[in-house]
């Protein structure tokens, strides 16, 4: 009963403050209501009222354009702000003599090349306000292009030991610094006590390049306090096109040093991204798989490798020690192989995450990374930028393995005999594969074309017996559907999606990446985009962003694959747009075996390295 009184009493004080429209009064009352009762549905109700009139705190715009100041103000919802505007000539003294007078309680910083969140003042002060003990509260941030598209949000690998979580400063740099990790941002990411900033004992910064000195005074800020690192991007570092900064990574080993014989920080023993490759290794590869997609994938590189004198191995235990291993899973262990290599696991992979596959599927522990084209090219180009983008050695457009096998005699003949064997009613194939087998798409596909004057081929992916939801839908279709109609037959889901691909003459899908591989043999796909994906909970609907693929709904399936089989030149423009998925057809397992042959055997052409991909924006470090 009395702390239902006392949160009454509360409310109706918080109420009575805001009637008169005290909302800087109502501020600490809010602050106290909080820590009492949590957050509740009153709290989030005057929240976002009240969170914007907190403290003064200055704002210092370090040489901004008039222009991007003004645009802050103008969409900042914070008010107690005072504003300094300082331009090239404002040296980090100035910047130091004005935090020593100044009456705010807080100091924040804009920079260029960056933008905010409208709440990003008043979120971080909020969050300092809450933790008396604490200094300095840093923010993660995104990474944009020009255009406003997110490259690269904050780092996943860090998130969970970083988020809403308080550092001893020290501690925090220490450890930046010998993993060669950026996370605590720029200065624009920072919330600092003015009373903490007025007793730091400065070093004043008197660097060759005004980057360095911004980092002296974010490393300075940062040493004596403790540290709370928050959980959302408040702020957005704009990349920018590719420039060499090798003299300004001099100059921050200069201040690193300079710290280190302070005696602000320990010697550093700085993380090595580059790992010597042994003269030792055996000409011995393995091959890591997880289903029968996954070996068709590497069986072409294994094919080439064992000619050039490779003893091969495949296997299924992903963990396996190796000379020399080969990965194209979600999840791998290239830490047990002495030389390593990645491809993509298929052709969409990570499609609902582009450009960025490389936030969660992370290269940086492999020493090759490999990709099939120029549309996945640009890409990587894109987010080369970041650390986990970049295997040891370099990515390289060297193609897709299987392109290799268009012109092989073995995959027409292995389609000649399954036309042999189907006795195919039809001039005309449509083939159905889908990536995931559920709420019946089988069934929509057949009742949809089983009418008309065309061969219904069904090839089902290959699942690992963990799946067995998946292929209990499948056998339970299979079931429904077989001996029940003259003009449909069954490709086992053992056979190698080149032979299905080979035999027809359209491929019908929601999201699989059967549809990209179809345009290296010129054929069209219809991607059904209602049909759901059971990977999420709940089911999601199919998310195709292939521009080279034709998108239908359910209802009008039908209708699509008529006019496209009447008409399939129409589509070629739209197919030509699917070629910069690959490139390199016909000397992409010979361009790989190069490549493993120079790095760990110390022999071959190394002409290969004129395919190595570069990123398009300046290299994300410690001092940006």
């Amino acid at each position: 009963m009395k702390s239902n009184f006392a949160k009454d009493e509360m409310q109706s004080l918080i109420q009575q403050t805001l009637d008169f429209q005290n909302y800087q009064v109502t501020y600490e009352p809010l602050k106290i209501y909080q820590k009492t009762f949590g957050t509740d549905e009153f709290f989030d109700k005057y929240f976002n009222i009240i969170c914007s009139y907190g403290p003064l705190v200055s704002l210092i715009c370090l040489n901004c354009p008039n222009e991007m100041i003004d645009n802050f103000l103008l969409n900042q919802n914070y008010t107690n702000l005072e504003v300094v505007r300082t331009n090239s000539e404002d040296t980090c003294s100035d910047i130091i003599d004005y935090i020593s007078t100044t009456k705010s309680k807080y100091i924040c910083f804009i920079e260029p090349n960056h933008t905010y969140s409208n709440n990003k003042i008043a979120n971080m002060v909020w969050h300092l306000e809450n933790l008396p003990d604490t200094q300095v509260a840093i923010c993660p941030r995104n990474y944009i292009n020009n255009n406003n598209i997110i490259i690269a949000h904050p780092d996943s690998a860090y998130s969970d030991a970083l988020n809403n979580t308080i550092f001893c400063g020290k501690t925090f740099i220490e450890y930046n610094l010998s993993e060669n990790r950026n996370l605590y941002g720029t200065l624009s990411t920072l919330l600092i006590s003015t009373s903490y900033a007025q007793q730091i004992p400065w070093l004043i910064p008197s660097y060759s390049f005004n980057v360095i000195n911004s980092l002296s005074l974010l490393y300075q800020f940062l040493l004596y306090g403790n540290i709370a690192y928050m959980k959302s991007p408040l702020v957005s570092t704009i990349l920018t096109e590719y420039v060499d900064e090798n003299d300004i990574a001099l100059e921050y080993k200069k201040l690193v040093n300079e710290l280190v014989d302070s005696g602000l920080i320990k010697p550093i023993h700085f993380k090595q991204s580059f790992k010597s490759v042994s003269n030792e290794i055996l000409k011995d590869i393995t091959f890591f798989y997880t289903d029968k997609g996954e070996y068709y994938n590497l069986k072409p590189i294994a094919d080439a490798a064992v000619k050039r004198g490779y003893n091969v191995t495949f296997t299924k235990n992903i963990t396996q020690k190796a000379e020399i291993g080969v990965y194209c899973q979600h999840v791998c262990y290239p830490e047990n192989s002495k030389f390593s290599l990645i491809l993509l696991h298929d052709l969409a992979q990570g499609h609902n995450r582009w450009p960025n596959l490389w936030e969660l599927e992370r290269w940086d522990k492999f020493d090759l990374g490999i990709v099939p084209g120029k549309f996945w090219s640009d890409l990587w180009e894109q987010c080369g930028c970041q650390y986990y983008a970049n295997p040891r050695y370099g990515v390289y457009e060297f193609g897709y393995p299987k392109s290799d096998l268009l012109d092989a005699p073995e995959l027409k003949n292995r389609a000649q005999e399954l036309k042999e064997k189907f006795h195919l009613k039809y001039n005309y194939s449509v083939l159905y594969a889908p990536s995931w087998e559920n709420n019946e798409k089988e069934d929509d596909f057949v009742r949809a074309l089983a009418s008309l004057n065309v061969n219904l081929l069904i090839k089902q992916a290959h699942w690992p017996d963990a799946y067995d939801q998946i292929i209990n839908n499948i056998c339970q279709m299979r079931k429904l559907h077989e001996n029940k109609y003259d003009n449909l037959y069954y490709i086992e889901p053992e056979e190698s999606i080149m032979t299905a691909l080979e035999l027809c003459d359209m491929v019908v899908s929601d999201e699989s990446s059967v549809m990209s591989e179809a345009v290296m043999f010129g054929k069209p796909s219809v991607a059904v985009t209602d049909w759901l994906i059971p990977d999420t909970v709940p089911s999601r609907f199919a998310s195709v962003p292939m521009n080279y693929v034709l998108k239908c709904k359910k209802v009008e399936l039908r209708e699509y694959v008529t006019n496209l089989a009447a008409h399939s030149t129409n589509y070629n423009s739209i197919l030509e747009k699917g070629k910069l998925v690959f490139s390199n057809q016909g000397n992409c397992c010979n361009d790989i075996l190069d490549a493993i042959d120079y790095f760990t055997q110390g022999s071959g052409k190394n002409s290969f390295q004129q395919k190595m991909l570069h990123s398009k924006y300046t290299i994300c470090s410690m001092w940006n």
